[in-house]
């Protein structure tokens, strides 16, 4: 994950090692021979040209350690600068350098870490909060390509989830599972309500062919069961946190959002809040709407969070999400405790425009 942190960092750190070698054996070799340094750095005009301009290349690169260290909050850089008088530039600029990298990779994890797992064929990234507890909230979300790193998602852009965790989070940091498809062919079929699409195989009439290369039969039920009796008590227990279905929430986007209220009606015991990004209720119309929210426990110990944009795809949601509110009203669910329903203007179907909600979500998740 995020490996070009670790590439560079193992690149500066190797020069920073041939730096402090080759620095230590010159020098070795210049006393033991009684050479005078004085004279051979200022001895001629080529030695003045070389010289001055390493001198000036010194300046620019205290320069850069000073004012990098300030703005990415590292510490001791002093100490650098110390080492640099009596071993060689060659050794500690790559060497700060190289704990640059550490630290962009820190900030960059939110201070937390990353760990990748395998099972039954699925990728599981998990991300861990530094102040990890028993109490720590859960967040599982599906579509997990695309939630920490831009080389791995399918467009080039993610959610964002660890900025706005970094940057906008009120509440608790929540350990993050981050879930993968199965194969980017077979997505629609393990992300759809398995029960509504099984009685209702005419729901597949109005997609094109290139979104049923692999089938129509859906496998929904198969994932809700891998992430609720495999992944989340792989990873209670691996973290040692305790369950609590109030800090247990599942996030997913257009049909990550179908499943994600389909995972809450099949385990309310385990997930007390779905939050749903661009519900795709395109997937089965108002069956879905009617089915999907007749199968949710009501909203006494239960949370909701449906959107919808205005843009591309999401321009063709407006009447089954208000369809959608209504029914979801009448189980109980109110706002803005139980219930968000909102409207996002002049926004799409996209992870960019997603990526700007999720800091608002996880705050009504986590402080509401």
């Amino acid at each position: 994950m995020l490996k070009k942190y670790a590439i560079r960092y193992r690149i500066y750190l190797v020069t920073a090692i041939l730096g402090l070698i080759t620095a230590w054996t010159l020098n070795g070799i210049a006393s033991l021979s009684d050479q005078n340094y004085l004279t051979a750095w200022f001895g001629s005009a080529v030695d003045w040209v070389l010289s001055v301009d390493l001198l000036l290349v010194g300046v620019a690169v205290v320069t850069l350690m000073l004012v990098e260290a300030k703005r990415l909050g590292m510490k001791r850089v002093w100490i650098y600068l110390v080492l640099s008088g009596v071993t060689a530039i060659a050794f500690t600029f790559p060497l700060f350098m190289a704990f640059r990298e550490k630290k962009l990779l820190e900030l960059r994890l939110a201070k937390g870490k990353l760990e990748r797992f395998e099972f039954d064929q699925h990728t599981v990234d998990i991300w861990v909060p530094k102040d990890l507890n028993p109490e720590t909230p859960v967040l599982i979300m599906h579509d997990g390509r695309n939630i920490f790193d831009e080389k791995d998602s399918y467009n080039g852009k993610t959610w964002e989830v660890l900025s706005a965790i970094k940057d906008e989070l009120e509440g608790p940091q929540p350990l993050v599972i981050s879930v993968w498809g199965l194969s980017d062919e077979t997505r629609i079929r393990e992300l759809s309500p398995q029960s509504i699409s099984d009685n209702h195989q005419d729901i597949w009439d109005s997609y094109p062919d290139e979104y049923k290369t692999t089938g129509t039969q859906s496998f929904g039920d198969a994932y809700v069961s891998l992430i609720s009796d495999a992944i989340l008590p792989f990873a209670l227990d691996k973290y040692g946190i305790s369950h609590d279905p109030k800090r247990t929430a599942i996030m997913g986007a257009s049909m990550g959002g179908l499943i994600s209220l389909y995972a809450m009606s099949h385990r309310p015991n385990l997930y007390g809040t779905a939050i749903c990004f661009s519900t795709h209720w395109l997937f089965g119309g108002q069956t879905s709407v009617t089915e999907l929210i007749g199968m949710l426990p009501d909203g006494t110990n239960h949370r909701v969070w449906t959107d919808r944009g205005t843009l591309d795809l999401d321009a063709n949601y407006g009447p089954f999400h208000a369809s959608a509110t209504k029914a979801l009203e009448a189980k109980g669910f109110e706002s803005p405790g139980s219930l968000v329903s909102a409207t996002y203007p002049n926004t799409g179907h996209h992870e960019k425009y997603w990526s700007k909600r999720v800091g608002d979500a996880l705050n009504w998740w986590l402080t509401s």
